[in-house]
């Protein structure tokens, strides 16, 4: 299994979670030690969300090239979080030393918090034998529909000298047949990632004819040339945040594999600078937030920016998926 969500409500939970987190592990190619470090985490984290949080759960995604690991909550958020991190600091009596040992096993750590609003922990781990990550990181995260074990929401990175390709994809629907629509969408990306935005669109819609159909969104960004080009068919959200603002990038009404999908949009061409953040995500999520309402968040990694945003707008009726992209690798900052 690449991926997980599991809310935690029990102590029951936390067994499962470890047992998750280590198969996930495992998908993302990490050697035995490492795989030792994710479920040593997954169990502080799972234990912290129950002692310390509300509507928590533990999300984990290996299909990136790493293994991201973001435990979310509503809850009353942290007042200090520095504190937090710190050996032998409890608010409950306990050793105090979940975090701090949650930050020493990964690779990457960062967390964001909010008084009143709740927290999102992220720790990532890449495999012993992979390359050095490229600049410009990207991380995303999914939740199933209540009730289902397979996702119709999907995401995908493609990386070459020039360009990233970020996919993401809503199958109609939820459950196996949603499921399948964005898998065969993926495989067409896979296939034939040359192609620009708009010339993605127009190959899985003809390999999605036969399925339910999928709302995509398409973002190719070229670093050295500071462009971001973007093309969407249906009701996948995109914002780029600049320094300027916010902006919402437009996708044509309609279905990727459906008669309404005949007419392809044009390429939208928009500059992807440093500071250049950008968000793609399902209608799982309201799309009714703004950064301006977590102005720090901005600046925090890519994984705790995924978590925060999908577990504060989570409609918890659909699936959901959101992918985040930065244009500078950013490896947290506690």
């Amino acid at each position: 299994m690449r991926r997980f969500d599991l809310g935690i409500r029990q102590r029951a939970h936390v067994v499962h979670a470890r047992l998750l987190a280590a198969r996930a592990g495992r998908a993302a190619g990490l050697d035995d030690a490492q795989v030792d470090r994710v479920a040593l985490a997954a169990t502080e984290l799972a234990t912290n969300l129950i002692a310390h949080a509300e509507d928590g759960a533990l999300l984990g995604d290996a299909a990136g090239g790493c293994l991201d690991m973001v435990a979310v909550d509503r809850g009353p958020g942290m007042r200090r979080p520095e504190d937090c991190l710190r050996d032998g600091y409890s608010t409950r009596g306990g050793l105090g030393a979940g975090l701090g040992a949650v930050r020493r096993a990964a690779d990457e750590f960062d967390l964001y918090s909010r008084v009143g609003q709740g927290t999102a922990v992220l720790a990532r781990w890449w495999p012993a034998a992979a390359p050095t990550p490229r600049p410009g990181d990207v991380a995303a995260l999914t939740a199933a529909s209540p009730g289902e074990r397979d996702t119709g929401d999907a995401w995908l990175v493609l990386r070459d000298r020039a360009h990233t390709t970020l996919v993401v994809c809503d199958g109609l629907g939820h459950g196996r047949p949603a499921a399948h629509a964005s898998r065969t969408a993926l495989d067409v990306a896979v296939h034939r990632r040359r192609l620009p935005p708009a010339g993605l669109l127009g190959a899985m819609h003809r390999a999605l004819a036969g399925t339910r159909g999928a709302a995509v969104a398409v973002a190719q960004l070229t670093p050295d040339e500071g462009v971001l080009r973007f093309a969407g068919i249906g009701n996948v959200s995109a914002r780029l945040v600049t320094e300027a603002g916010e902006q919402r990038l437009v996708s044509r009404p309609g279905i990727v594999g459906g008669p309404a999908g005949s007419r392809f949009p044009t390429e939208a061409v928009h500059p992807w600078r440093k500071g250049s953040l950008l968000v793609l995500h399902t209608d799982g999520l309201t799309d009714r937030w703004s950064l301006r309402a977590w102005p720090e968040l901005v600046g925090r990694h890519v994984g705790a920016v995924a978590g925060w945003l999908l577990w504060q707008g989570y409609r918890k009726r659909d699936d959901a998926c959101v992918l985040v992209a930065s244009t500078a690798r950013s490896t947290g900052t506690w």
